[in-house]
C-alpha cells in the first residue's frame, strides 16, 4: 500500500466528497430560499421567468451533486434469490424503455438457476453496460448472453469496435472526466456487482474484435 505523503486513503477521499457535496447542496438550498423570497417581492414577468430558470439550474446542480455523493458510500446489497434468467428478462425490460437503447441481441442459455442478489443493484450494473454501449460502440449490435459455467450464471455483454480496446485502466476513479461525467461509471458497477458476490472482468477478444464484459454470479444451492 502506497504511505507516501501524496497518497490519499480512498476512505478519507469519501468522507471528504460527502461532506463536500453535503456543504455544497446546503449552500444551494440557500440560495433556493433566497429566490422564493425575490418571487414574492417581484411582479415583473421577465424577472419571474428568469427566476424560475435559475430555480431550474439550482435543482440540478443539488440532484447532480445528490447523485454523485450516493457513489461514495458503502454498498449494502439487500439480496434476495431470484432465477438468474428472470433476472436477464428484467434488464431486458429495463433496456427496451431506454431514451436511446442501442439495438441489442439477447441470448438465454439459462435455465432455472437461482441467484441471490440485490436485483436494483445489478440493473444498475448492466444499464450502465449498456449505456457505455450505446455511447461507445453506436450503430453496433451488442449481444448479451446469459449462460451457466461451472455452477456460476454468466452473464456477458459484447460490443463490436472498430479497433482493438485496452480496458485495463477504465476501473480506476476519475481516470477520464468531461462536463457531466467523472469517470467513476464503470468501477462503481463493479464495484456493485462485486458487492452481490459477482466477478467482473473486461477483455479484448481479438478473434471476434469485441469488448467483451463478463458478471459472474455463483448460484444458490
Amino acid at each position: 500500500m502506497d504511505t507516501s505523503p501524496s497518497a490519499v486513503p480512498w476512505a478519507n477521499l469519501a468522507a471528504f466528497f460527502r461532506q463536500h457535496t453535503h456543504d455544497v447542496r446546503n449552500d444551494i438550498n440557500g440560495i433556493d430560499l433566497e429566490m422564493e423570497l425575490l418571487q414574492e417581492l417581484q411582479s415583473d414577468p421577465e424577472a419571474l421567468e428568469s427566476m424560475n430558470h435559475i430555480r431550474q439550474q439550482l435543482r440540478g446542480m443539488e440532484q447532480r451533486l445528490r447523485s454523485l455523493s450516493v457513489l461514495f458510500h458503502e454498498l449494502s446489497p439487500e439480496a434476495s434469490p431470484i432465477a438468474a434468467s428472470v433476472l436477464l428478462q428484467i434488464w431486458r425490460e429495463k433496456h427496451a424503455v431506454l431514451p436511446q437503447a442501442g439495438e441489442v441481441a439477447w441470448v438465454n442459455h439459462l435455465d432455472g438457476e437461482t441467484v441471490n442478489v440485490d436485483e436494483e443493484m445489478m440493473g444498475r450494473v448492466f444499464m450502465e453496460l449498456l449505456d457505455n454501449a450505446a455511447a461507445f460502440s453506436a450503430g453496433a449490435l451488442v449481444t448479451v448472453t446469459g449462460k451457466l459455467e461451472d455452477g456460476m450464471a454468466v452473464f456477458e455483454v459484447s460490443e463490436p469496435k472498430t479497433a482493438a480496446v485496452d480496458p485495463a485502466a477504465w476501473m480506476q476513479p476519475f481516470r477520464s472526466t468531461r462536463h457531466g461525467h467523472h469517470g467513476l461509471g464503470l468501477w462503481t458497477a463493479r464495484r456493485m456487482a462485486e458487492a452481490n458476490g459477482a466477478s467482473f472482468e473486461q477483455r479484448f477478444d481479438d478473434k471476434a474484435g469485441c469488448l467483451v464484459t463478463r458478471v459472474a454470479l455463483p448460484t444458490c444451492a
